[in-house]
């Protein structure tokens, strides 16, 4: 293991979760964008006032940047329209009324070993299921894939690089402290995990598997029995610190694991021989794989002090956040911020009606004593404390002058790309600067131009 000496710890008070699963109602009604993902939006199959089935094929994917989606309720199809997402961009989106019924669409399974199907076949199986990455910046999975011997090219000191995968990162660190979702999942035993496992080995090409776990949390006996069935000792497992954060998000968790350095701004985990992906993932290839199950549900981390139950809550995709939190009990006390994702990477919303898709990994109602409020924010005094916790290397202070002052071709020479949103330097902002407000706003300038 290498050293990851920048970043933050958080204090076991604040990152202690209940990691008990809280299974939901069946949702009144679901809203399912087109787009959950970056890449081509999918679609309709179906029209308005079609009844439909839970996991029947509403919409199909044109191009190989786009997924199928499949309903998530049985019901009738109340509308096809625009409505928010969790970024507040207005997204074509399929409204389904439940019927209460819960019926299944009967699906057509073809049973095989894992080890007797060809890439392409895991591959066609894996984007049937409409499956995506779960980092920041989620894509179609089968995008992230495919192809297994052409790795990106990256110019170096005026040297092409190449590098072919070998190394394959299962880890049960979630995105950020606050989220628990692959703690939980660690924890437990899973038939389809190793099925999951064994297709992204082929997939990705990979010789070696590395488990990586929480230090605080130990690991199930299913993660040692996998290791200890390998006989060629290629796979292995190590723990890491979860309170240090960013930890979990990939490129720390790379030079943590391994000690390799990704390529920024644009550099994938692949440009240094290295799969990663999460044991939800895992799960999800090994169902799809394996079983053939599109994904209609989602396990998310649901905390604040503002909502009366805490934990780890399945969901079905599409559910609004208001049904939700009415579910668990509604809310507890008046919320300061609702927010989507975790408190340190996520989103903060203002309307309700915003659904649970497939990127969102938590839900937090913030009380007034557990935020801190940036509105009246100060100048930087350029007390260092940003760059002493960067996990890039950059000057976040300086950064954000440019971007609060419309700087932003400034700011994109200063490295602004190469920020990882992590929102270490928010955190310790003594003059409470949005830092990561105004490095998100300024990307969606430079890219929109």
């Amino acid at each position: 293991m290498a050293l990851f000496a920048k970043g933050i710890t958080l204090k076991k008070k604040v990152t202690t979760l209940n990691l008990d699963l809280i299974d939901t109602p069946l949702p009144k009604r679901v809203i399912l964008p087109l787009q959950q993902y970056i890449g081509e939006p999918s679609q309709p199959v179906v029209a308005k006032g079609d009844t439909v089935t839970a996991g029947q094929l509403i919409a199909t994917a044109p191009t190989d940047s786009s997924l199928p989606l499949h309903a998530t309720i049985s019901g009738t199809v109340a509308e096809i329209t625009e409505h928010p997402d969790y970024k507040g961009t207005p997204t074509p989106s399929i409204i389904l009324e439940s019927d209460g019924k819960d019926t299944w669409e009967a699906l057509s399974r073809e049973e095989k070993d894992i080890s007797s199907l060809a890439p392409p076949e895991i591959a066609e199986r894996i984007h049937a299921a409409g499956l995506i990455t779960t980092q920041l910046v989620p894509v179609p999975l089968t995008n992230d894939l495919i192809p297994i011997d052409q790795p990106k090219t990256h110019l170096i000191d005026g040297k092409s690089i190449t590098k072919r995968i070998d190394t394959l990162i299962i880890t049960a660190l979630d995105k950020e402290p606050f989220l628990g979702v692959n703690r939980y999942l660690a924890g437990k035993d899973h038939e389809e995990l190793a099925d999951g496992i064994a297709a992204l080995k082929i997939m990705t090409g990979a010789q070696k598997i590395l488990f990586v776990v929480d230090t605080h949390y130990p690991p199930h006996t299913q993660l040692k029995e996998l290791v200890a069935a390998d006989e060629e000792e290629t796979t292995t497992l190590i723990s890491l610190n979860g309170r240090r954060f960013p930890t979990g998000l990939a490129i720390p968790l790379i030079k943590a694991a391994l000690g390799r350095e990704v390529p920024l701004p644009y550099g994938h985990p692949r440009d240094v021989g290295v799969a990663l992906y999460d044991i939800t993932t895992a799960l999800s290839v090994g169902k799809a794989v394996s079983a053939q199950i599109p994904q209609v549900e989602s396990l998310i981390t649901v905390g604040g002090g503002a909502i009366g139950r805490h934990g780890i809550v399945k969901v079905r995709i599409g559910t609004p956040i208001e049904e939700l939190i009415e579910s668990l009990g509604g809310l507890s006390k008046d919320p300061a911020k609702i927010i989507i994702g975790g408190p340190m990477t996520g989103m903060a919303q203002y309307d309700l009606d915003v659904p649970i898709t497939k990127e969102i990994s938590g839900l937090f109602a913030l009380t007034q004593d557990e935020i801190q409020l940036s509105g009246d924010y100060r100048q930087c005094i350029n007390c260092g404390l940003c760059v002493k916790v960067c996990p890039v290397n950059l000057v976040p202070g300086a950064l954000s002058m440019y971007c609060a002052n419309n700087r932003f071709d400034m700011a994109e020479t200063e490295g602004l790309f190469h920020c990882i949103e992590c929102g270490c330097c928010d955190y310790v902002c003594p003059s409470r600067r949005p830092m990561v407000h105004l490095f998100r706003h300024a990307k969606n300038q430079l890219m929109e131009t």
